[in-house]
């Protein structure tokens, strides 16, 4: 191939992905439908070998039954949810006037210690600011959270298109893989494995460690008496699918709210049961179900992180690690095909 025709080619590639990052907010809910098939398509064609070929008629019991177990799942988590979050939000003022009486007492405490006021007053003034812009971001989120719950149209989008790419998704690969040239096919092949490991090991693995720390978490939290028990486990099962920053977010907040909502005495027990939770996670269940790490150092996984939170906001923390994992098998892949090339 000419130094032309691969400059012409690098070119293209850029631009796409330029205009990819660029409509990426406008394109979550293919991705999501997206996800979707690809986790529902193995029950598919299990279904699909019993009913001897009667793909559509396997996607759509999948699909009902799918749609069944959401409905199951939101009629018994969504309503406490939801109340529990609008709580937070109206009880917002009384939590953080109660927490900055708290952080009073701590700062006076410090006081008595010795500590110099300069000192202290600073402190205070870096807490005061850190509290406000957090709870500002947690109070828009919670909003924000049941304003797409509420997605309706976009639930529907989401279902309409799953149902597309299950039942055409094989076809439009098969179809690009024969389209194209005898000399990308190899790399085709490469991608379609690979991307397959990706994405299905990563996805199956934190869902269900999501679930299970979601559950285990609520059932803690409601035994020890911690007000929005409900919400507060959720949060910390959604929060596992950020590696490192997640589990430590979400047992930081469990721990102050319950500090202003019970006391001292029940924010140490919450504390001494989230870290016994995110042990138990992070030395059994995650290796057990993980098989194998991303091979990636816990300080570059924390800058992947960050870029992604500057480029796409919280949404990007929560898909920065298998989109990076992606994006170096498609750097490999483009490596390996330009290093073929005469």
């Amino acid at each position: 191939m000419s130094n032309a025709k691969l400059l012409a080619i690098s070119v293209v590639c850029l631009i796409l992905g330029w205009i990819l990052i660029q409509a990426s907010p406008a394109l979550v809910t293919v991705v999501i439908a997206i996800v979707t098939a690809y986790l529902l398509n193995p029950l598919v064609d299990a279904l699909e070998k019993r009913l001897k070929g009667k793909r559509k008629l396997a996607i759509g019991l999948v699909l009902i039954a799918f749609l069944l177990i959401m409905a199951l799942i939101i009629n018994l988590i969504l309503p406490p949810v939801i109340n529990q979050a609008s709580q937070f939000v109206n009880e917002y003022d009384t939590i953080s006037a109660n927490l900055g009486n708290a952080i009073a007492g701590a700062l006076e405490f410090l006081k008595d210690s010795g500590i110099p006021e300069s000192v202290l007053a600073e402190v205070q003034n870096v807490l005061a600011s850190l509290l406000s812009w957090l709870g500002s971001q947690i109070a828009a989120g919670i909003s924000k959270a049941l304003g797409y719950i509420f997605g309706i149209v976009d639930l529907v989008l989401v279902v309409i298109m799953a149902v597309y790419f299950l039942s055409s998704g094989k076809s439009m690969v098969r179809n690009l893989y024969g389209s194209s040239p005898e000399w990308l096919k190899p790399t085709l092949r490469n991608l379609r494995t690979e991307t397959h490991t990706i994405i299905w090991s990563y996805a199956k693995t934190q869902l269900i460690i999501a679930v299970v720390v979601g559950i285990v978490s609520t059932i803690a939290f409601m035994v020890i008496g911690v007000r929005y028990s409900v919400l507060l486990g959720l949060l910390n099962g959604i929060l596992n699918f950020i590696p490192l920053f997640g589990s430590l977010i979400a047992g930081a907040f469990a721990t102050v709210v319950s500090l202003v909502t019970g006391g001292l005495t029940q924010a140490i027990i919450t504390l001494g049961a989230v870290l016994v939770i995110q042990q138990t996670e992070g030395n059994l269940i995650t290796p057990k179900l993980q098989g194998k790490s991303t091979g990636l150092h816990p300080v570059f996984i924390m800058i992947i992180i960050l870029v992604a939170n500057e480029m796409w906001g919280v949404a990007g923390m929560f898909i920065a690690v298998p989109l990076f994992g992606l994006a170096r098998l498609f750097f490999k892949e483009a490596v390996s095909l330009i290093g073929q090339m005469k």
